[in-house]
């Protein structure tokens, strides 16, 4: 029986539409999105080489947390297609199984951060005190990802249920307990000495570990959500399965674009301190830009896999094209505003004249990389969450290893463009792959890659 009992909390996604939806996602999103500028600007108050060297590693740190991410989005995806459905046993089993998916493999990422990033950081040319901030910071962070990670399973839970707004209120807390325990780290506070580096990845972790507390309380107790933990235990292997043919594509493509990101630091490095500078402030600072497209493709990505759970395509495609001309309006409108203000902003960080004199074109290249970007946040998340995922993905590494990452040390080595050279790079990066994401969507494959659509043919 496939209808869900009266007593059982019901999904409220399609009731609140894309505005119900994005606008607490909004707020969650500047806020995860300011976090790294608010450690930037705690850390360069330490010193220039300790801001470059966490942002030269953050990608690592990126990479651990879209590993955790995209496998518990992809698990959403399907459940939320069961629960448009009406099928809230198997849709709840399916949130079970994927939670308990990500947890191990937030353990998992924990480990690898901690023991295995300052390895990378070692390998990376950084000059020596770049490279020990770097070894120091990787050595704790890792505790964050793994809470974190355990903090999205119930993100998408809230998603799922169409109460996002619980997300918002978890993020205000995680900001203000970073900011708190970043200025204790920097400043010290009432006879607590400052800890630099150190202090600002422990007061990480703690601002995760508060945040995910908030979220569990909420999830169990004050909407009491039933998780069947054994019944996804006992069914692993079968509601994981369609989750898995999300999540195995999904996962190569944020892997492989942060491992691209780590690419172009270590050529910035290359370049020299400078470049490398430059690049970490100019690459924070936009990516506070993606909330608006990340927070509008989560509440899209809600509403569209139910939709395809109902096989309702036609407004499945029309959601997707609001969703994508409200996400570039908002993108643009904020990337030309960091622009016109880079002079002011870039001194927020430094008042290195060097590093100034050359923000605003550093600025206006990564400008010009927004828009595509957009576009393939916008339907690279809508193509996943249908079920079509492994082309986009494949697609995307192509064009990353074997065209941008060449492109970009070409440029920025032999050509002598340096910075410049990997944001050229960087911007024809994202063109192509956005005419590749496009042209997918428009050739219509996802209409037939829902679990529904699967199970048709299978059975």
């Amino acid at each position: 029986m496939k209808s869900a009992p009266k007593q059982v909390p019901q999904s409220r996604v399609l009731d609140k539409g894309i505005w119900g939806m994005s606008r607490p996602m909004f707020i969650d999103q500047a806020v995860t999105y300011t976090i790294p500028l608010v450690d930037m600007y705690f850390l360069s108050h330490v010193s220039d080489s300790a801001a470059a060297a966490v942002g030269a590693v953050t990608p690592l740190v990126f990479v651990a947390n879209a590993f955790l991410i995209v496998s518990a989005f992809a698990g959403a995806s399907i459940a939320s297609q069961r629960i448009g459905a009406n099928d809230y046993a198997r849709g709840n089993a399916t949130i079970a199984a994927y939670a308990l998916f990500v947890m191990a493999l937030a353990l998992i990422a924990a480990l690898a951060v901690n023991h295995g990033g300052p390895w990378v950081a070692s390998a990376m040319s950084l000059s020596v005190e770049v490279e020990q901030h770097a070894r120091t910071y990787l050595s704790i962070i890792g505790w964050m990802v793994a809470l974190w990670g355990c903090r999205v399973i119930y993100q998408t839970i809230l998603n799922i249920y169409g109460e996002p707004q619980w997300n918002t209120y978890s993020n205000i807390i995680l900001f203000v307990t970073n900011i708190i325990g970043g200025y204790i780290a920097v400043y010290g506070f009432m006879g607590i000495p400052p800890t630099g580096v150190t202090g600002v990845a422990i007061s990480s972790v703690i601002a995760a570990g508060a945040s995910l507390t908030f979220v569990a309380i909420v999830v169990h107790f004050k909407l009491r959500i039933h998780i069947p933990l054994r019944e996804g235990m006992k069914n692993f292997a079968v509601l994981m399965t369609p989750v898995i043919m999300i999540a195995a594509p999904s996962i190569l493509e944020p892997m492989s674009f942060q491992a691209y990101m780590i690419a172009l630091n270590w050529i910035a490095a290359e370049v020299g301190d400078l470049a490398l500078k430059v690049k970490v402030y100019a690459y924070n600072t936009f990516l506070f830009c993606l909330m608006i497209s990340i927070a509008l493709g989560m509440a899209t990505e809600a509403i569209i896999a139910q939709r395809v759970g109902r096989k309702e395509f036609d407004l499945v495609d029309t959601q997707l094209k609001q969703t994508l001309k409200l996400s570039l309006i908002g993108t643009t409108a904020l990337a030309l505003t960091w622009l016109i203000f880079n002079k002011p902003i870039l001194q927020l960080f430094s008042d290195d004249p060097e590093v100034i004199a050359i923000g605003l074109w550093a600025f206006a290249l990564s400008f010009l990389a927004e828009p595509w970007r957009t576009v393939n946040i916008t339907i690279g998340s809508a193509l996943r969450c249908t079920g079509d995922a492994a082309f986009t993905s494949i697609s995307s590494i192509g064009v990353i290893w074997l065209f941008s990452v060449p492109f970009a040390y070409i440029l920025a080595i032999p050509c002598g463009l340096g910075l410049y050279g990997l944001l050229i790079a960087a911007v024809s990066d994202e063109f192509i792959r956005a005419l590749i994401k496009c042209w997918r969507w428009r050739k219509g494959y996802w209409k037939y890659t829902g679990v529904a659509a699967r199970e048709e043919r299978s059975g």
